[in-house]
C-alpha cells in the first residue's frame, strides 16, 4: 500500500514504493481537476497563468527543465547544451526524433519560430520582457526593424545558438518557461493565431489536446511521446485528464472528499480556508494534505501613474491602514506577513529593511499622510479581483481597513479572464492578486513586475523609476552572484521606500492529493507532474 511521505520541508510527495520495473503504461486510467479559472490561452506565447501554464507544460516541450523539484538545469528538448567562456553564446544540439503530435518533426526553427512569436507586437506576449533585449537584435525585431532576430540561428536542424548582449547568469531559467516551447509554426499557419490560442494546439509534450469548452478541457495521452522513466517506461502514464473549470471552492472540496478529482488546491493558493479545519480534523482527509512554502506574494497594486496614486505619500498611506497579521488569521494560519516583494525563500531577500522602507499597521499615521497629500477626507476607489471565498475573506478585510481612514472603498468583482485580460493591460487601477515564481531568481519578482521597460504586460501599475530601472538593468547582466544579491536587496529596499506595491502574504502550499494518485511530487519551479503521476488501477474516476 502506498502512503503519503514526507521527505523535507521543501518536497513532500505521494510515492509508492512498490513500483514494477516490468509494468507497462497501456492502461494507467484517468483524472479529473478542478480549476477556478479558465485557462486565458492556449497558446505558449499568450499564456501568464495558473491554469493556462498547466495545460501549457502538459502540451508542449522546451529547451530546458529542473530536475525533479529541484533548481537544477537539466536538457528537455536539447539533448545538450553549452555556454561560451564569456557567457553570451548559447549552443543547444537538440534530440533527434521528436515529432509533434501530427508527426511534423521538431527542429530548431521550431525555437525561432515561437521566439519571433513572442517578440511579434501582435501577440503582445508577456514574455517578451524576459528576453528584450537580452538576446542579440531582439529589440530591432520586436520594432519591427529587422525581419529575423540575428541573435538566434540554426547552423542545422539539431543545432540552435542563442547569442546574448551581455552575460545574464539566469538565462537557462528562462528557457524552461512555457512561453519558449517548441511550435509548429506550418500548423500554426494553418489554423490562424486566433483559432490556435482559444481551441486548437499542436504541441510534442506528453498530452494532446482533445477537447476544449467553456466548461471544461481535456487532454489525452500522446502515444508518441519520447520520453521514458528510469525503467524505460514510456510516458506519461496517464490516458486522459479532464480539467472542470468551476469558481464554487465548496464544490471542488465536495468533489474531492467524494473522490471525483484528483487534487484541490493545486491551481489555487491551496485548499480553501473555509475548508480547511475538515482538512485538519477529518483523519482521513489529513493524511492527503501536502504543504511548502510558496515562492510567491499577493500584495496590493495600484497603477503608480495615475492620480491619486501617483502621489507617493498616498501609497505609504494604504501600507500603513492594511492590518496584515489579521490577514494571516483569516488565512487560517496558512502564510506569514510579506513586507517586501520578493519572497524570503530568494537570495535578494532583503532581511534588515531600513526605516523609511518599513511599515506597521497604523492607521492614524495613515490618516496623517492622506491629509499630507492633500486627502484629508480621503477619496473613493474599486477594489478589483476575481475572487474565491478565500479571497473574499482578505479583500473585505482590506477594504473594511481603507474605509476606516476615510477611503471608500467599493470591491469589485471581475470574471477571472476579464480580470486577467485587463490586468495583463495594465487597466486595473487598483486591485488584489499574486505572483508566483517562474523561475528561482529574484528577477522574475523584481524585473519582471518593476522594470519599466515591461509595462504593461508584466509592469501591471506602470511603474516607472531610472534608479530601479538602472539596478535592475545592472542586476540582469551582472555575473557575480554576491553582487546581485546586495543589488536585489537594495531594489526592495527602494521599492518599499517608493511603496510601490502593498505586500499582503507569503502564502502556504497547502494541497490535498488523493491516496490513489502516486508519484505526486510538490515543486517550487514547475507545474502539477501530470507526465509522471499514476493512478491505482483499480480506481475509477
Amino acid at each position: 500500500m502506498c502512503k503519503p511521505i514526507k521527505k523535507s520541508t521543501k518536497e513532500l510527495s505521494h510515492e509508492c514504493r512498490c513500483w514494477d520495473k516490468s509494468a507497462t503504461t497501456t492502461s494507467w486510467g484517468d483524472i479529473v481537476i478542478d480549476s477556478p479559472l479558465p485557462p486565458k490561452a492556449l497558446d505558449p506565447a499568450e499564456a501568464f497563468d495558473m491554469a493556462s501554464g498547466e495545460i501549457i507544460s502538459a502540451m508542449y516541450d522546451q529547451l530546458l527543465m529542473y530536475k525533479g523539484t529541484t533548481t537544477q538545469i537539466v536538457p528537455m528538448a536539447a539533448k545538450s547544451y553549452s555556454v561560451s567562456p564569456n557567457g553570451k553564446v548559447y549552443t543547444f544540439q537538440l534530440r533527434k526524433g521528436i515529432k509533434f503530435w501530427n508527426g511534423d518533426p521538431l527542429t530548431a526553427q521550431s525555437f525561432i519560430d515561437e521566439f519571433e512569436r513572442v517578440l511579434n507586437p501582435k501577440i503582445a506576449s508577456a514574455g517578451e520582457g524576459f528576453i528584450d533585449p537580452i538576446i542579440q537584435g531582439s529589440a530591432a525585431y520586436a520594432a519591427g526593424k529587422a525581419k529575423t532576430i540575428s541573435g538566434i540561428s540554426a547552423p542545422n536542424p539539431d543545432t540552435l545558438i542563442i547569442r546574448l548582449e551581455k552575460p545574464e547568469p539566469f538565462f537557462p531559467k528562462i528557457l524552461t518557461m512555457t512561453f519558449f516551447s517548441a511550435v509548429d509554426q506550418k500548423y500554426i499557419n494553418s489554423v490562424g493565431e486566433n483559432k490556435y490560442d482559444s481551441q486548437d494546439a499542436m504541441g510534442t509534450g506528453p498530452f494532446e489536446l482533445k477537447d476544449v469548452t467553456t466548461n471544461s478541457v481535456v487532454l489525452t495521452r500522446n502515444p508518441s511521446y519520447w520520453r521514458t522513466d528510469q525503467y524505460g517506461n514510456q510516458l506519461p502514464y496517464l490516458n486522459q485528464i479532464t480539467i472542470d473549470i468551476t469558481e464554487n471552492t465548496a464544490l471542488e472540496a465536495q468533489r474531492f472528499e467524494l473522490g471525483t478529482t484528483a487534487f484541490l488546491g493545486n491551481l489555487t493558493s491551496g485548499i480553501p480556508n473555509d475548508q480547511y479545519p475538515t482538512f485538519e480534523t477529518n483523519p482521513a482527509l489529513k493524511k492527503t494534505v501536502l504543504q511548502v512554502p510558496m515562492v510567491s506574494v499577493w500584495y496590493v497594486d495600484m497603477t503608480v501613474k495615475d492620480k491619486p496614486f501617483n502621489n507617493v505619500l498616498v501609497r505609504k498611506a494604504l501600507e500603513w491602514a492594511i492590518n496584515k497579521a489579521y490577514i494571516i488569521k483569516l488565512l487560517k494560519g496558512q502564510g506569514e506577513v510579506a513586507n517586501q516583494p520578493t519572497p524570503p525563500m530568494l537570495p535578494g531577500y532583503n532581511k534588515h529593511l531600513p526605516s523609511d522602507a518599513t511599515y506597521g499597521y497604523n492607521p492614524a499615521k495613515a490618516k496623517q499622510l492622506l491629509a499630507e497629500a492633500g486627502y484629508p477626507k480621503g477619496f473613493s476607489i474599486s477594489l478589483e479581483t476575481f475572487n474565491t471565498p478565500t479571497d473574499e475573506a482578505i479583500i473585505t478585510a482590506i477594504a473594511g481597513n481603507l474605509n476606516a481612514i476615510g477611503v471608500k472603498c467599493k470591491i469589485q468583482p471581475m470574471e477571472g479572464s476579464t480580470f486577467l485580460t485587463e490586468y495583463l493591460q495594465g487597466k486595473v487601477p487598483f486591485f488584489f492578486t499574486g505572483y508566483n515564481q517562474d523561475f528561482p531568481d529574484a528577477s522574475d519578482f523584481l524585473n519582471t513586475e518593476f522594470n519599466s521597460a515591461n509595462a504593461p504586460a508584466t509592469d501591471n501599475t506602470w511603474y516607472d523609476n531610472p534608479q530601479v530601472d538602472s539596478l535592475l538593468n545592472e542586476a540582469q547582466t551582472d555575473t557575480n552572484q554576491q553582487q546581485r544579491v546586495k543589488i536585489y536587496e537594495q531594489i526592495n529596499a527602494d521599492l518599499m521606500a517608493d511603496a510601490a506595491q502593498i505586500p499582503i502574504y507569503i502564502p502556504m502550499d497547502t494541497i490535498a492529493v488523493q491516496p490513489w494518485v502516486h508519484g505526486y511530487q510538490m515543486s517550487p519551479t514547475q507545474f502539477d507532474p501530470l507526465t509522471t503521476i499514476w493512478i491505482d488501477k483499480n480506481h475509477s474516476k
